[in-house]
């Protein structure tokens, strides 16, 4: 564990926003944590290495582009932090840990976009347009205007950085969490956050038509393995995300200054 705290140390950049982090309310360590060592031994060296993964790449993108307004990238990464927090309470919620996956899965599960966004925005604003304008969902309007999804797009990058199995497919699948062979439960719990932010207007740009959630694929594939799902009162725990929203923000705070 000590190699591995050096290894971090190395980047003071990444070090000061991973204490920010382990000593937020977002871990609730009961000890003031001062090192990375200490970090490790607090918050488990999975949920750690995940931390370090989502903060690295977040701080990568965190400003991504110059030609597009910058409302549109705070948009962006409210939407992914929210996803991020609210899968995380899902899975509280459901009995179900998934290392933290569920976290950095949420908030990188549209990194496809921010990629797209960075290669070429005026062209990506067409796509808001089709979707504002048109009524377009996200992947048909991608596929028009860039002949790929950001679900492929996202895909292909996770591969090229040799992300976990289980971050390539929420990113690649969270559109069908069913095309997951191994991390359907963990794909279908991001998606499902994914939606509730929709409901929560804290999307970005979807496109969607709302559907009950009762009757997306993600909440059947839940169900069918999380059978208390179906006791859990859905509109409550919508009542509940306030806090999660306001998580985000602070996460945002943490890791962006």
């Amino acid at each position: 564990m000590r190699d591995i705290s050096r290894v971090i140390e190395t980047d003071a950049s990444l070090t000061l926003k991973l204490l920010r982090v382990a000593n937020s309310p977002l871990y609730a360590i009961r000890s003031e944590v001062n090192t990375v060592h200490q970090a490790i031994i607090n918050l488990g060296l999975n949920r750690l290495t995940n931390i370090v993964l989502g903060v690295s790449i977040f701080s990568k993108f965190l400003l991504a582009s110059q030609q597009v307004s910058p409302k549109v990238i705070e948009r962006f990464w409210f939407h992914s932090s929210c996803t991020g927090m609210v899968a995380k309470s899902l899975s509280i919620k459901l009995n179900r840990f998934f290392k933290e996956y569920e976290f950095i899965g949420g908030l990188l599960h549209e990194i496809g976009k921010l990629a797209m966004i960075q290669f070429d925005g005026p062209k990506y604003m067409e796509v808001i347009k089709l979707i504002e304008n048109e009524h377009y969902d996200d992947i048909t309007a991608e596929k028009k205007i860039f002949e790929i999804s950001h679900c492929e797009v996202g895909e292909a990058i996770a591969k090229l950085w040799k992300l976990p199995k289980e971050m390539s497919d929420v990113i690649g699948f969270h559109h069908t969490p069913s095309q997951s062979e191994k991390f359907t439960d963990l794909v279908a719990t991001v998606r499902l956050a994914d939606l509730l932010t929709e409901l929560w207007d804290a999307g970005f740009y979807e496109g969607l038509s709302m559907a009950e959630l009762s009757e997306t694929d993600a909440w059947k594939i839940l169900l069918n393995h999380t059978p208390e799902l179906d006791a859990m009162d859905l509109e409550a725990f919508t009542f509940e995300l306030e806090q999660d929203f306001k998580n985000s923000t602070l996460f945002l705070s943490l890791i962006s200054s």
